[in-house]
Order: C-alpha cells, then sequence, then structure tokens
C-alpha cells in the first residue's frame, strides 16, 4: 500500500511538472481579452491562446519565457503557443490591426503574422520588434537591435521574400514585398504619449520635436489611423448659434454658383467684389440728313394705261345692252 502510494504521488508531480505553462498575462482593465483566459482580481492569465484588443491605452502581456508584447492603444493581435510541453514552446503573434511591439528573447520556431505579411526568424536573438499597420496597408517593421534575428518576410498570397537585417527600418507600401522603402524615417511602434504628430518628429525620425509640432499639435494615434478622432464638443448651453439652409446651384459651363436672391452662396462671393451688371449697348442717333432742295411734282398716283379685260368687259354690255 505504501509504494503504491508514493508511486502515485511521483506520478502527480511529473505530470504537473511537465504541464505547459501559461503564454503570459495582462491587465483586463480598459482591454478586451478573450480566448483561453482565466481572469481573477483584474489580471487574465492567458493559456495556449488569447485576443487583446487595447483600449486609449497600450496593453502590455506579461510573457512567462520572458519578456513582454506590447499592443499599442486602439490596436488588436492575437497571441498563441504550441501545446508541445517544452520550456518555451513556439509562439505565434499576429496583429490584426494598429502597431505592436515585441520585447523577447525569440526562438527559431517563432513567427509573427500580418495580414499581408509573414515573418519568420533566422535564429534565436534577442528580439526588439516594433511592427505598425495603417488602414492602407502600408506596414512599418523596425527590426531594433544589433544582436536582433534577421527576419525572412514573405507575402500571405504571393510569392515576394525580403529580409530585414538587424537594426533596419523599411516600410512595405500597401503590404507589398514589391514597394518597400528600405531606410523608413518614420516610428514603426506604439505613438508617443505626448501627442505629437509624426510628421514634425525630425527628418530621421530622431524623437526630436519640432517647433511647427509643438505650435500645432495633433494626436499621432489618429493621424496614422490607430485612433477616432475626438467628436466636435456641442455648444454651451445658453449660447445662440446661427444655422442657415440654403440652396445653391452649380453651373459647369459658366462656372458659377447661384443661389436665392439676396443670399451669399460661398465665402468667395463675400469677399470678391460683386460684379456689376453689363451696361446696355449705348446707340447713337443717326446722324442728321443734310437738307436739300427737293420739289414734289405731284402726289396723285400715275393714271393706268389701258387694261385688256375692262375693255372686254364693256365689250359684253353692249352687246347685252347692260348699263351703268
Amino acid at each position: 500500500m505504501r509504494r503504491s502510494f508514493v508511486f502515485s504521488a511521483a506520478l502527480v508531480c511529473a505530470i504537473h511538472g511537465n504541464a505547459q505553462q501559461p503564454l503570459g498575462s495582462v491587465k483586463t482593465q480598459g482591454n478586451e481579452v478573450s480566448g483561453l483566459v482565466r481572469v481573477s482580481n483584474g489580471n487574465a492569465v492567458i493559456g495556449n491562446s488569447a485576443a487583446v484588443a487595447a483600449g486609449v491605452q497600450p496593453a502590455e502581456v506579461t510573457l512567462s519565457r520572458g519578456g513582454s508584447v506590447k499592443i499599442c492603444s486602439g490596436s488588436a493581435a492575437h497571441l498563441a503557443q504550441t501545446t508541445i510541453a517544452v520550456a518555451k514552446p513556439p509562439m505565434v503573434m499576429a496583429v490584426d490591426r494598429g502597431a505592436i511591439e515585441i520585447r523577447t528573447a525569440a526562438e527559431k520556431t517563432d513567427s509573427i503574422l500580418t495580414p499581408d505579411l509573414r515573418f519568420e526568424l533566422s535564429d534565436a536573438a534577442p528580439l526588439d520588434l516594433r511592427i505598425r499597420i495603417v488602414p492602407n496597408g502600408d506596414t512599418c517593421v523596425d527590426n531594433a537591435g544589433k544582436n536582433a534575428p534577421i527576419l525572412h518576410v514573405t507575402e500571405t498570397f504571393g510569392d515576394g521574400t525580403y529580409f530585414v537585417r538587424p537594426g533596419q527600418r523599411v516600410l512595405f507600401e500597401h503590404g507589398s514585398l514589391r514597394e518597400v522603402v528600405d531606410h523608413e524615417s518614420s516610428s514603426c511602434g506604439c505613438p508617443r504619449p505626448d501627442d505629437l504628430v509624426l510628421a514634425g518628429k525630425g527628418k530621421l525620425g530622431d524623437g526630436k520635436i519640432t517647433d511647427e509640432a509643438k505650435a500645432h499639435p495633433f494626436p499621432e494615434a489618429v493621424s496614422q489611423g490607430l485612433q477616432q478622432p475626438e467628436p466636435p464638443q456641442p455648444a454651451p448651453v445658453g449660447e445662440t448659434h446661427t444655422r442657415v439652409n440654403s440652396t445653391l446651384a452649380y453651373s459647369g459651363t459658366t462656372n458659377t454658383v447661384v443661389g436665392p436672391p439676396g443670399e451669399s452662396t460661398t465665402a468667395a462671393d463675400i469677399a470678391a467684389p460683386v460684379a456689376a451688371a453689363p451696361a446696355a449697348p449705348v446707340v447713337a442717333p443717326p446722324a442728321a440728313v443734310p437738307a436739300t432742295d427737293v420739289h414734289v411734282a405731284s402726289t396723285k398716283p400715275p393714271e393706268e394705261g389701258p387694261h385688256p379685260f375692262r375693255a372686254i368687259g364693256n365689250f359684253f354690255r353692249k352687246l347685252f345692252g347692260v348699263h351703268d
């Protein structure tokens, strides 16, 4: 009996010792987490796979193997690992939309997916990878670190191939490996928290904020399509605002806009002086005809000559004795 108990206890320990560890964990506040997860006290422990969508703030997944995956604000990603019970099971990280930053000791069997591209690693190495996808399909990839692995990039629905070297930052326009900007200057990771537009951060993407960007700030996440712009605020209660409804008609022939009488139709109409109506052409009076000595002999029409039909009529009158 004692031997049987010892054997059973050893078997249970062996099973638990070989059991696969969870993929990682992520905070649930402000984020959407679904899949094989166990939620407790605002923390979701991910089993073998999960889908994570970040809210206003980035969602950072702490990996059990070490390192993290930061899913930027307004972005969504899928994380999964194989069911092989090894110390570091192969992982698959898929970016659904937006941007992510991956920092971990990657394995050669790991892979990263986007809607258009697939990334495979040349070897096990420290990975510091930033990927950003904008709505038109442009995919920015920053393989930071001189010791990073070489990324072998292939197309999901094509035969194109490309290699991203350590420390290289590239842009695949429209998600195509045939349209590549191999020295991209803009950032590929999460937008800056100071909400300054990406275009104002220096020509080399060095993070230096220009005076123009400071004077005219614009949310970078909005400019990159990661977040929706804030809706316009309603007018304060009690303030009177003017609302004008009008009907306009545009003529492509004359290039003019016509509206109801007395209403201005466009800003150009307000700024431009009103054109005067074309004046009617001035017709000069006829020149006076100089007087001449004209003598009118008679206004009586000339006498008619002999009329043959009248002569025939007189003949018949005389023949039948008809008198006027």
